[in-house]
């Protein structure tokens, strides 16, 4: 009987709407990359790898000083006052939008050397859509909307991968035709989000102080967070093309989007397990015993990662990317060695999200990203590509280690 109640329970319910729009998320966000790097020519395919990779710097900036901050403080506040919460971070959002859209040309020049306005023009479209349709995910699984969030996830993930089709049966080159459709999907569904909560919109004078300050008060070490992170994690296909070429940049790519399946996966259960233990953020007995029990399926998923990766990496990227990425030689099981790292040590960072701890993971950062950056540029120009990954196994086993001995005491410590 008990068996049965559990299964029946509202969170059980929950965790499987999660569940489900991560394994369409995993599925679209693989198919995305098996297509277009098929179709496109490496240094086409490389300049998306670069654009993705701006607009999740930018994802985790808005992230950072918007919606984790939501998450994380949403349930110290009561109904009236959630409400104006929920209105102030929506007129962030706004603000945040239009910021992207006033910089993003001067970024695209000093990074490029150009003013190519139709370029500009569709990476800032995508941009808006792409970051505009994770912040309405992030809002939906704060508040635990997670059947909300499915339905949306569903509509986005059958739009892309139909769009996906139409690229690979049609051999279409045209690196617009994705930008500009895939923009509308994600734009679309951002723009119904607003459209049905816009009734709710109100600016509250009085109490907008109280959440500029509560926003702050976490997002400041968030957003020096997301900084780092990206000068340590986010940086390496930018040395790669300023020391290398743009064909090193395609793979790495590629290594990264195999070697990422479960990212969606992790994603999920990251989001899910964030709200348990901001529950129990206060009883540190509690947050010990869940992440024990949790560290537990997360270290199964690294091993498999890593048995996947060795045995079965090269006959992956062959399958889904074909012979022009074929021979890459034992270059292809690091990055999967890098992702199992990450998911080992995933139920430690979560937990100090949870008690506010978000300084920690900041203090970390800084010394992390002086070490990627330094080991970036010394490997990358002695071993090229092979050297992206001596350089991030290093790296990111240092940054995870720190965490977890943080954690270790702050947990003696309370």
């Amino acid at each position: 009987m008990n068996i049965l109640k559990k299964i029946k329970s509202p969170e059980v319910s929950k965790l499987i709407s999660v569940f489900i729009d991560q394994v369409f998320m995993s599925i679209t966000t693989l198919m995305t990359a098996i297509v277009l790097a098929r179709t496109y020519e490496k240094s086409n395919y490389a300049d998306l790898v670069l654009l993705f990779s701006i607009s999740v710097f930018v994802l985790g900036f808005q992230s950072a000083i918007i919606s984790k901050p939501y998450a994380i403080n949403i349930n110290d506040f009561k109904d009236d006052i959630k409400n104006g919460y929920f209105n102030f971070n929506m007129y962030i959002k706004i603000l945040f939008t239009c910021l992207v859209i006033l910089f993003f040309p001067l970024i695209y020049f000093l990074i490029f050397g150009s003013w190519d306005l139709d370029k500009i023009l569709l990476y800032i479209a995508y941009m808006v859509a792409y970051t505009s349709y994770y912040f309405v995910r992030e809002t939906l699984l704060s508040e635990r909307k997670t059947k909300q969030n499915l339905i949306y996830g569903l509509v986005s993930s059958t739009g892309i991968i139909s769009l996906l089709f139409y690229i690979f049966l049609s051999k279409n080159t045209n690196i617009n035709i994705y930008l500009i459709i895939s923009s509308t999907i994600y734009g679309f569904i951002a723009f119904v989000y607003f459209f049905l909560n816009i009734k709710k919109f109100s600016w509250n004078n009085i109490t907008s102080k109280i959440y500029i300050l509560t926003n702050w008060e976490v997002g400041k070490w968030l957003l020096g967070s997301n900084i780092f992170f990206f000068l340590s994690s986010g940086i390496y296909p930018w040395l790669l093309l300023f020391i290398t070429t743009k064909n090193n940049v395609a793979v790495l790519g590629v290594l990264s989007s195999v070697s990422s399946i479960i990212n969606p996966l992790l994603m999920a259960l990251s989001s899910y397990l964030l709200p348990i233990f901001v529950k129990v953020n206060f009883d540190y007995n509690n947050i010990r015993k869940l992440v024990k029990r949790w560290v537990f399926l997360f270290g199964i998923l690294a091993f498999l990662l890593i048995i996947t990766g060795y045995f079965f990496g090269q006959s992956i990227v062959i399958l889904f990317f074909g012979q022009k990425y074929a021979n890459l030689g034992l270059i292809v099981v690091y990055p999967f060695i890098v992702q199992a790292i990450n998911v080992l040590f995933q139920p430690y960072k979560i937990s100090l999200n949870a008690i506010k701890r978000t300084d920690v993971n900041f203090l970390i950062l800084i010394p992390r990203s002086i070490l990627a950056l330094t080991l970036g540029y010394f490997f990358i120009t002695n071993y090229g590509l092979v050297g992206t990954f001596y350089a991030m196994i290093i790296e990111i086993l240092f940054y995870q280690v720190l965490n977890y001995l943080v954690y270790l005491k702050v947990i003696r410590n309370n």
